[in-house]
């Protein structure tokens, strides 16, 4: 139940991509682990997953690329006792085809998705500093997710 709960968080990161009111940066993405690590404690569990992801966007505009790779590592608490995260989060670090670098942080939401938002970046992704999404895993299995992601701003 934790690694599900894990992957799902995972799959929301690239929902951040891109916003400001940019409904056309909506897409979807794949992330495949890459290292996980899981820190048992005496009040509960701590796992970090870290993954290498494909953003796919539906209809990007002119200047932004149809597609770029990220790495993303996310965290999530398991309180002793308990089958749901008590939280988590997310970081991307993402650079397109250009070179342009772009930074996206997020939290994982009580309803299973996951809020997220430029944090920083350079070139294009300047005008989308603030920018926010919100993503949704529709599949996950042994190691890989298949997300969808919508700007939200």
């Amino acid at each position: 139940m934790k690694h599900i709960i894990l992957s799902a968080v995972l799959g929301f990161l690239p929902a951040t991509a891109f916003a400001g009111g940019h409904a056309d940066f909506a897409g979807h993405g794949t992330g495949i682990y890459s290292d996980r690590k899981t820190i048992e404690a005496t009040a509960g569990t701590h796992s970090m997953v870290t993954t290498n992801d494909v953003w796919i966007y539906d209809n990007p505009p002119e200047g932004f690329p149809a597609a770029q790779k990220a790495i993303c590592t996310y965290f999530q608490v398991i309180a002793t006792g308990q089958q749901q995260p008590s939280g988590g989060s997310g970081t991307c670090q993402a650079v397109d085809p250009d070179g342009d670098i772009s930074l996206w942080n997020g939290v994982a939401q009580s309803d299973g998705t996951l809020a997220f938002s430029v944090t920083t970046g350079t070139g294009k992704w300047t005008a989308l500093i603030g920018a926010k999404f919100l993503g949704k895993t529709r599949h996950s299995f042994g190691g890989a997710s298949v997300y969808d992601f919508s700007p939200v701003n």
